[in-house]
C-alpha cells in the first residue's frame, strides 16, 4: 500500500517522540511510573520508555552497544532527534534494525537459546538490548522496509489503585495517542489491566439491560397465562439458563471470559 508511511521516517519518529514525552509528563503527575534523575537539572523523572524513540536515540549517541541507554542518549530532544535523522542514519538505522530482527526470527525458530544457534552467515544484531516488539511481524520482509506497527513499553508501577487511574487517565485522554497523522497510538498494559477495566465498567450497564429485559418479559407473561405461579417458574427457567450457558462455553468450548 502506497499510502503506509513508516515509523522510521523523520516526520512520524518526531512525532512518536512528542507522544512519548507528553505521555510521560502525564505519568508523572499521577506517579505513576518509576524515576530517575534528569541528565539535564537533576531532577528526578520518568524512566524512559522502551521504544524505536530510544533505539534511535542510542544510536545517535553511539550507545547502541552498551548494556544500559546513557544519559546521553535519552537526553536527546526531539527537535535535536528530528534535525538529526538525516536519510543517511535513517537508511543505516533501518538496515541495523533489519539485522536484529532476521536475528529473533532464527532465535525464535525453536527453542535454542542465541549461544546454542548455527547463525551461519547471518550478520549478528548490533544493538545489545532488542526486542522484536518494536517493529511488525511483517518488516523483516517488507521493501522496501517498513515499520507499520510498533510498541513503547513505560517503566509503571502496578498497584491496583495505580493501574485503575492510569486507565481513567487513558480513557480521559491524558496520555498522548497522537492526532493520526501520522501516527494513532493506543494504551495498555502488558497483562491487559485496562481491558480488564473497560470489560468490568460496562458489566453493570449490560446487567441494567438484562434486568429491564426481565422486567418487560414478567409483565408480557402475567398479562398473557394471568398466572404468577407459571410467570415465576418461566423467569426461574431463565435465570436457570445462566449456569448451564456457562458451563457450556466454559468447560466444554473452552471459551474463557
Amino acid at each position: 500500500d502506497d499510502k503506509v508511511e513508516s515509523i522510521l521516517k523523520e516526520d512520524a519518529i518526531y512525532n512518536m517522540c512528542e507522544v512519548e514525552e507528553d505521555t510521560l509528563t502525564a505519568l508523572e503527575n499521577s506517579d505513576s511510573c518509576y524515576k530517575c534523575p534528569s541528565a539535564s537539572n537533576g531532577v528526578d523523572r520518568c524512566i524512559s520508555p522502551y521504544s524505536l524513540v530510544l533505539l534511535a536515540r542510542q544510536y545517535l549517541a553511539n550507545n547502541y552497544t552498551s548494556e544500559f541507554a546513557t544519559t546521553a542518549a535519552t537526553s536527546i530532544p526531539c527537535d535535536n532527534l528530528r534535525t538529526l535523522w538525516t536519510p543517511s542514519a535513517q537508511s543505516e538505522f533501518t538496515s541495523m534494525l533489519q539485522k536484529c530482527a532476521n536475528w529473533a526470527l532464527v532465535v525464535s525458530s525453536n527453542n535454542q537459546s542465541a549461544e546454542q544457534k548455527d547463525f551461519g552467515n547471518l550478520d549478528e544484531c548490533p544493538f545489545s538490548q532488542f526486542m522484536p516488539t518494536v517493529v511488525d511481524d511483517l518488516f523483516p520482509a517488507s521493501y522496501p522496509p517498513t515499520v507499520r506497527y510498533t510498541s513503547s513499553f513505560y517503566a509503571t508501577k502496578k498497584s491496583g489503585s495505580i493501574l485503575e487511574r492510569m486507565y481513567e487517565d487513558a480513557e480521559s485522554k491524558k496520555y498522548d495517542g497522537s492526532d493520526g497523522n501520522p501516527l494513532s497510538g493506543v494504551y495498555d498494559t502488558t497483562e491487559s489491566d485496562f481491558y480488564d477495566f473497560y470489560s468490568d465498567s460496562i458489566v453493570g450497564r449490560d446487567m441494567s439491560l438484562a434486568v429491564g429485559s426481565a422486567g418487560v418479559t414478567v409483565v408480557a407473561m402475567i398479562i398473557h397465562t394471568k398466572s404468577p405461579f407459571l410467570t415465576l417458574m418461566g423467569l426461574f427457567q431463565i435465570i436457570l439458563s445462566f449456569p448451564l450457558a456457562y458451563f457450556v462455553y466454559y468447560f466444554i468450548a473452552g471459551l474463557v471470559f
